[in-house]
């Protein structure tokens, strides 16, 4: 019976080093196989940025500009931007005068506004990006206009907001549109005169127009000489019948 016995548990012997090795591999599959590898500088980056993005605050961009200004004179272009944190844009409340800019500009970090000019000049008075970082802080822009023509002249403004130390954007407004209309003074029409003058000279010459001139003089005396040599005779008075 006992050599019976031991019969029987080298033939179960091998089934048991099946199934134990079996096990140890099913172990092997569920802890997920080798370790994964570090993420790439492109995923982190990526990670980052969004990260950047989804902790912006809402803003709201006021400007106050002239409706019209004369030529040759200054005018002051302003803008405010205000972090509202995360209310909807438009919720702040601007300042008297200024005119809203019905879109989100994005808060809490660096925002850059920058103004494009056509037919005036602006030289602005401030750095062209500040941090505008927790709500109800306000960021403000101005610059100095000044026109020489007459007619219609337009400024548009972009406002983008960067990421933390460095030129990447994380949002940039669509362009604001500001219309100013220029009016010529009495003196830009005195100036334009003597403009013309001098073109006209110039395109003529000082020496034709002062051949001319003494062709007309000289002309104008042969005249008086020719009529004071030969007078016409004294009309006889008629003699009564």
């Amino acid at each position: 019976m006992r050599h019976d016995a031991c019969r029987g548990v080298i033939r179960v012997a091998p089934v048991l080093g099946v199934l134990a090795f079996a096990a140890l591999g099913a172990g092997c599959s569920s802890s997920g196989g080798p370790p994964p590898g570090p993420e790439s500088g492109q995923e982190l980056f990526k990670v980052n940025l969004i990260a950047d993005i989804s902790a912006l605050d809402s803003g709201v961009l006021g400007y106050q500009a002239p409706a019209t200004m004369q030529t040759g004179a200054e005018a002051t272009l302003l803008v405010e931007v205000t972090d509202i944190g995360n209310g909807a844009p438009g919720t702040a409340p601007l300042p008297t005068g200024f005119v809203y800019a019905r879109q989100d500009v994005p808060t809490g970090g660096i925002v850059g506004v920058h103004a494009s000019c056509q037919d005036v000049t602006c030289d602005p008075n401030t750095p062209e990006r500040q941090p505008v970082l927790t709500p109800g802080t306000t960021g403000d822009w101005s610059w100095t206009l000044s026109a020489q023509r007459p007619g219609t002249t337009h400024v548009v403004l972009v406002a983008t907001t960067y990421d933390q130390n460095t030129d990447i954007p994380l949002h940039v407004t669509q362009p604001i549109d500001i219309a100013i209309t220029v009016t010529a003074t009495p003196g830009y029409w005195v100036s334009e005169a003597g403009s013309w003058t001098k073109a006209v000279l110039g395109f003529i010459g000082f020496g034709a127009i002062a051949t001319a001139v003494q062709w007309l003089w000289r002309h104008r005396r042969k005249r008086k000489k020719d009529t004071s040599a030969n007078p016409k005779a004294p009309t006889e008075p008629a003699k009564n019948p």
